[in-house]
């Protein structure tokens, strides 16, 4: 009888605990040097995960996104997955996904935290661990496609390039992209570039990207 009683304190003590936590944003970067964003409950658990961003500023955007349309029932597009899984995607009004929920086990447990979200979604304290990030990690404008960009890394892929003129690269396989670049670094300032490839970063240097369609 005395482990129950205990074991029930220790519920209540929990309980309380969670009760002066708040929900709060999580700002992550990861190795690929894309920036993404996580809604965390009081209870310290991943409730929505963001779309992956090339640029910090974007993913700070699609955070307040988050804050504003997670608000309104709307918004919430409940899906299940190829194996079956209950899930559901947060979308702004322009239906573009900003946030995906976790695999649930049942369909009750995804609207259940699709009520979660719109409880916690409002968060304002959001914790930035990007400032963990190597600290050879420079800050440099590129010029792609006439536009100003930033970038923390040494390199850049194909890849990367592509995804910063257009915002994300074409399932069509018809599609195909080219790549060149001017005002680089070493012994070869400029060239053009394949998929796979990387080339070393320098302040202002020029990307331009184009599509074609091969059919």
């Amino acid at each position: 009888m005395s482990e129950k009683k205990e074991s029930g304190q220790n519920r209540n003590n929990t309980n309380k605990k969670h009760k002066h936590m708040k929900a709060y944003f999580e700002v992550k970067k990861g190795k690929s040097g894309q920036y993404h964003f996580n809604l965390v409950a009081p209870n310290h658990e991943v409730i929505l995960t963001s779309e992956h961003y090339p640029e910090k500023a974007n993913c700070l955007k699609g955070l307040k996104s988050v804050q504003v349309h997670s608000q309104d029932i709307v918004n919430f597009e409940k899906r299940t997955s190829k194996k079956n899984e209950p899930y559901f995607i947060l979308k702004a009004r322009n239906h573009e996904p900003i946030g995906t929920s976790e695999m649930y086990s049942s369909e009750q447990m995804r609207d259940h935290g699709i009520e979660v979200v719109m409880k916690y979604g409002s968060a304002t304290d959001v914790q930035d661990e990007t400032s963990t990030s190597d600290p050879d990690d420079k800050e440099v404008i590129i010029i792609v496609n006439g536009r100003e960009k930033t970038w923390t890394k040494k390199t850049i892929s194909f890849e990367e390039v592509v995804v910063l003129a257009f915002g994300s690269i074409s399932s069509n396989p018809n599609t195909c992209y080219t790549v060149t670049y001017s005002r680089g670094s070493g012994q070869k300032p400029e060239g053009s570039m394949v998929k796979g490839q990387e080339v070393k970063v320098k302040s202002k240097m020029v990307f331009n990207v184009t599509a074609t369609d091969k059919s």
